[in-house]
């Protein structure tokens, strides 16, 4: 059987770092180039021994230090030709600590006939140590499990791990603790449910344009799922349409959003089509919202910021006589309760004149204060 040649990215460990302090790099990599067997390198991308370490243990102070990765492969057949980078420089600064949530990432999907109906995490929160301008930023940690072929629930430990804006598990990151309880309730049965499609916007559109339609095609995906999974489930979401800079209709393919332990049954890419409605003439105003269909026995008694940019759109002589007299914030709160209350403005709560449209508005939600009458 013949050798070749494959290049794999290995995850980097960091070890032995004193307590109180952080690397400040974002590492997750390095790119190995091996010669082995194909059924060795196949072997080694699944094994969960193969590592860069990046032994700190000589760290004596804050600053900048060069490393070298020490890459331990674990398989049998394997040579290793080579790695990049073979050095890196790595600043050390003070660590901080922020406690988040820890959600549950499934990896694959349970037999055929069978479904996941459940995850719990115990304990549910973990605290993350590392640089403050990573840990900042970040709103959650996550533990993988592996549902693959599941017929049995079951129960296991797991490690938490944060993750850079393209999935990868970040090595400078320490959890407390660093091992979590995790139970899987796996069932016999499965259910198939149609849902629609909301999209997801990423960008912002020229001033005087504005989303007139987005339709999809399909116009809906299948799910597959437990009844527990699905049964709340109407609905999900698209990967983010770029409106940057659009200002005629255009179309794109997009992904969906899948919760976890729900699979997408049949094409993972959906059509889109956007239609871009525009206007040669806007205005701004700032309303000063007003609030409606309060919960009676309640009464506002704040609302921050305590004013709404709303961007309009229309003929000239139209915008031209707009004002606060016209033009109205409608401040839907019949869902809000005593206290505070984050309430999400739509295009709906303003009332304008009839050939006039709403572009946009600043900013998307408000804090609302209610409290008792009596």
């Amino acid at each position: 059987m013949s050798y070749h040649a494959f290049i794999l990215e290995v995850p980097i460990k960091i070890t032995n770092l004193k307590s109180g302090w952080a690397v400040a790099e974002d590492l997750t990599t390095v790119q190995a180039t091996i010669r082995a067997k194909n059924m060795a390198y196949y072997q080694l991308k699944t094994a969960k021994s193969l590592e860069a370490i990046i032994d700190l243990d000589f760290v004596q102070g804050l600053g900048n230090y060069n490393v070298k990765p020490q890459l331990t492969l674990g398989v049998s057949d394997v040579w290793l030709i080579g790695y990049t980078p073979e050095i890196i420089t790595i600043n050390i600064v003070p660590a901080v600590a922020v406690t988040v949530p820890v959600l549950i990432d499934p990896q694959g999907f349970p037999a055929n006939g069978y479904a996941l109906e459940d995850t719990t995490v115990s304990p549910s929160e973990v605290t993350i140590i590392g640089p403050a301008d990573l840990v900042n930023t970040l709103q959650q940690a996550y533990v993988v499990v592996d549902i693959s072929n599941k017929q049995n629930s079951y129960s296991a430990k797991g490690n938490p791990e944060v993750r850079d804006t393209a999935g990868r598990s970040l090595s400078n990151i320490k959890f407390n603790p660093a091992e979590v309880n995790v139970s899987v309730t796996i069932v016999k049965g499965e259910m198939f449910k149609t849902v629609g499609l909301v999209p997801a916007f990423a960008g912002s559109l020229p001033a005087g344009y504005w989303i007139a339609e987005v339709t999809f095609d399909p116009p809906a995906v299948t799910l597959r799922s437990s009844v527990k999974r699905l049964e709340a489930i109407n609905s999900v979401t698209t990967t983010r349409i770029d409106l940057t800079g659009k200002t005629t209709d255009f179309s794109d393919q997009v992904g969906i959003e899948v919760p976890a332990g729900v699979s997408l049954v049949g094409e993972k890419l959906v059509n889109v089509n956007v239609k871009i409605g525009s206007s040669p003439f806007n205005r701004k105003l700032v309303l000063v919202p007003h609030g409606v269909n309060v919960t009676p026995g309640f009464k506002v008694v704040s609302m921050s910021p305590a004013t709404v940019n709303v961007n309009l759109a229309g003929p000239a002589e139209d915008l031209n006589k707009a004002d606060r007299n016209t033009v109205v914030l409608d401040l839907d709160l019949r869902e809000a309760t005593s206290g505070d209350n984050v309430v999400k403005l739509t295009a709906e709560m303003f009332r304008v004149p009839e050939k006039l449209s709403v572009i946009s508005f600043d900013p998307p939600t408000l804090q609302v204060t209610l409290t008792k009458t009596n």
